[in-house]
Protein backbone atom coordinates (compact mmCIF):
# COMPACT_ATOMS: atom_id res chain seq x y z
CA UNK A 1 0.00 0.00 0.00
CA UNK A 2 3.29 2.48 0.73
CA UNK A 3 3.97 2.29 -2.69
CA UNK A 4 1.04 2.67 -4.47
CA UNK A 5 0.49 5.28 -2.36
CA UNK A 6 4.29 7.22 -3.20
CA UNK A 7 3.29 6.42 -7.00
CA UNK A 8 0.14 8.19 -6.63
CA UNK A 9 2.03 11.28 -5.25
CA UNK A 10 4.29 11.26 -7.80
CA UNK A 11 1.98 11.08 -10.55
CA UNK A 12 -0.19 13.64 -9.16
CA UNK A 13 3.16 16.22 -8.56
CA UNK A 14 4.31 15.23 -12.50
CA UNK A 15 0.81 15.73 -13.67
CA UNK A 16 0.12 18.94 -11.37
CA UNK A 17 3.66 20.49 -12.69
CA UNK A 18 2.28 19.65 -16.71
CA UNK A 19 -0.97 21.49 -15.88
CA UNK A 20 1.01 24.55 -14.28
CA UNK A 21 2.93 25.03 -17.35
CA UNK A 22 -0.33 24.34 -19.93
CA UNK A 23 -1.89 27.48 -17.90
CA UNK A 24 1.90 29.38 -17.59
CA UNK A 25 2.14 29.12 -21.72
CA UNK A 26 -1.88 29.97 -22.07
CA UNK A 27 -1.68 33.02 -20.10
CA UNK A 28 1.33 34.00 -22.04
CA UNK A 29 -0.15 33.12 -25.40
CA UNK A 30 -3.63 35.16 -24.88
CA UNK A 31 -1.55 38.30 -23.81
CA UNK A 32 0.71 38.27 -26.38
CA UNK A 33 -2.22 38.37 -28.70
CA UNK A 34 -3.91 40.96 -26.78
CA UNK A 35 -0.67 42.97 -25.99
CA UNK A 36 -1.43 45.88 -28.02
CA UNK A 37 -4.19 46.84 -26.30
CA UNK A 38 -2.16 47.73 -23.14
CA UNK A 39 0.34 48.78 -21.42
CA UNK A 40 3.11 45.79 -21.06
CA UNK A 41 3.50 45.19 -16.98
CA UNK A 42 6.52 46.39 -15.57
CA UNK A 43 8.36 43.30 -13.08
CA UNK A 44 10.91 45.35 -11.94
CA UNK A 45 9.93 48.67 -10.13
CA UNK A 46 13.30 49.22 -8.90
CA UNK A 47 16.25 49.29 -10.95
CA UNK A 48 20.00 49.75 -8.86
CA UNK A 49 22.16 52.08 -10.08
CA UNK A 50 26.13 51.24 -9.93
CA UNK A 51 27.47 54.47 -8.68
CA UNK A 52 30.77 53.45 -9.75
CA UNK A 53 30.07 53.54 -13.70
CA UNK A 54 31.76 56.66 -14.69
CA UNK A 55 29.88 58.60 -17.43
CA UNK A 56 33.02 60.42 -18.95
CA UNK A 57 30.54 63.02 -20.82
CA UNK A 58 28.79 63.81 -18.21
CA UNK A 59 32.31 64.65 -16.33
CA UNK A 60 33.35 66.39 -19.35
CA UNK A 61 30.16 68.74 -19.51
CA UNK A 62 30.53 69.10 -15.79
CA UNK A 63 34.68 70.04 -16.26
CA UNK A 64 33.37 72.85 -18.99
CA UNK A 65 30.65 74.35 -17.19
CA UNK A 66 33.19 74.73 -14.10
CA UNK A 67 35.60 76.39 -15.79
CA UNK A 68 33.25 78.90 -17.51
CA UNK A 69 32.13 79.64 -14.31
CA UNK A 70 36.10 80.18 -12.73
CA UNK A 71 36.63 82.80 -16.04
CA UNK A 72 32.88 84.47 -15.19
CA UNK A 73 33.86 85.00 -11.86
CA UNK A 74 37.50 85.62 -12.48
CA UNK A 75 36.41 88.73 -15.30
CA UNK A 76 33.65 90.07 -12.37
CA UNK A 77 36.37 90.23 -10.09
CA UNK A 78 38.67 92.41 -12.86
CA UNK A 79 35.66 94.45 -13.50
Amino acid sequence: MEIQSTINFLVGSILSCIGLLALSATLIAVNNLFARFWKPIKWQIYQAQDIHVVDHEVIEDLKKSMAQKKIERKSNANS
